[in-house]
């Protein structure tokens, strides 16, 4: 009889099953329509509790239902499935600024976060805001019930220069994968890992960090070489770098900004993708056989005036040190050297890292943003899908724009470089 027994029970389970797989392609429930509640459904279904909560795992299971504990059973996209059939995802995106409406579109973290959303499947999500206090955690929360996934965007309170959100909230959401835009302070770091959450460290590229989590970088070393080989087709061989450095962030988020201004000063650190891209600019004049005399180096923080400062000291050099071409970080930096250049009569190139699209006039070794983020949201997705793997260090290649170099630009050397 317990043998009889357990084949009815399968069979209703099954026509249970069959039932509401019929009612969801029918179109009765549409992509991500909530069912009825778990209470309700027994006495429509005419079944047991039982047999209706096996028959919706079973659906959650084949990716047709995604089951949220704590709100319900949501029809799934069966053109887009959920990220993980029969789980619910929470996934959070932590920035080192304050998250705005307006700072969601143009930045390099926004669009670190557009690609995020895009390789999950939320490109078509509007990001609901959430007021907070002057020093709480910034918040903006994207729901895709049909999709199986919640992803929650922390960043650093409005008054705040820690560059980074407070780590109690991301502990208070209980994610579970996390990925970090852009972060570069390593105790915040090290307090996220502590949690022992997957998470994958994004445009930081750390050796220490490496070795407890997988990393998602901006890799410069082929972009950078092909830029170096077409200055030198040019006949450049005094090539300058110019990196760039960071002030140090607040030491608590209590601390003003007036207060974190003072404190700044004199504090600096060399920015940990202009280290990579001097790295890959060293390589690259090594290769090619020209000089680097380590005059030729040059770091600044992103103050204009002192930007300025420094393209002014170089373009007054005589003409047996002048650059024949400045290799930099990229960016506004070199529009500024360009525009004191000019000033002075001097027309020389300029290559530098970029975010696609790029139509300026500038030699540039292009990025795209949005594939930084996509790279690090499919390395995250990984890690549920096997998560004995080994830790992944993946490098997203910047690559050179071949566009042509203004024609009063391709100037031979104007003197013996240092050391020829």
């Amino acid at each position: 009889m317990g043998s009889n027994g357990k084949s009815r029970g399968q069979h209703k389970h099954e026509r249970v099953r069959e039932r509401l797989r019929q009612e969801i392609q029918s179109g009765r429930w549409a992509p991500g329509d909530r069912l009825p509640a778990e209470a309700d459904l027994p006495k429509r279904l005419r079944a047991s509790k039982i047999t209706v909560v096996r028959a919706l795992n079973d659906l959650a299971r084949e990716g047709l239902l995604v089951r949220r504990r704590g709100s319900g059973t949501y029809v799934a996209d069966i053109k887009r499935p959920p990220l993980l059939p029969g789980r619910h995802l929470r996934l959070g995106l932590l920035w080192p600024r304050s998250l705005r409406a307006d700072r969601m579109a143009g930045s390099f973290h926004a669009a670190m976060s557009a690609g995020a959303l895009r390789e999950w499947g939320l490109s078509d999500v509007q990001p609901e805001f959430f007021n907070v206090g002057d020093h709480q955690t910034t918040r903006a929360v994207y729901e895709a019930p049909h999709r199986g996934v919640t992803v929650e965007a922390l960043g650093e309170p409005w008054i705040s220069a820690e560059r980074h959100p407070d780590i109690d909230a991301v502990r208070a959401a209980k994610f579970d994968g996390i990925l970090t835009l852009g972060i570069i302070e390593d105790d915040f770091l090290r307090a996220v890992l502590a949690l022992n959450v997957p998470t994958v460290v994004v445009d930081y590229p750390n050796d220490v960090l490496a070795a407890r989590a997988d990393l998602v970088y901006v890799d410069p070393a082929m972009g950078y070489r092909d830029a170096v080989r077409r200055l030198r087709d040019a006949g450049c061989r005094r090539i300058h770098y110019v990196g760039a450095l960071l002030s140090q962030p607040a030491t608590s988020a209590r601390m003003t900004i007036d207060e974190w201004r003072q404190y700044k000063r004199g504090r600096t650190r060399p920015d940990p993708d202009s280290i990579l891209r001097l790295s890959a600019f060293r390589t690259a004049m090594n290769a090619f056989e020209l000089p680097v005399d380590e005059s030729w180096i040059h770091f600044h923080t992103y103050d204009p005036g002192e930007v300025e400062t420094l393209a002014e000291s170089l373009a007054k050099l005589p003409p047996d040190r002048l650059p024949e071409a400045i290799v930099g970080h990229g960016g506004a930096t070199l529009e500024r050297f360009e525009a004191v250049f000019r000033a002075h009569g001097i027309s020389i190139p300029f290559a530098g890292g970029q975010t696609e699209p790029y139509t300026g006039p500038h030699l540039a070794v292009t990025v795209s943003a949005q594939e930084v983020g996509a790279t690090g949201a499919a390395v995250l997705l990984s890690r549920f899908q096997r998560p004995g793997r080994p830790l992944l260090s993946v490098g997203v290649k910047m690559v050179f724009q071949a566009n042509a170099m203004p024609a009063a630009m391709r100037t031979p050397a104007l003197a013996p470089a240092a050391g020829s």
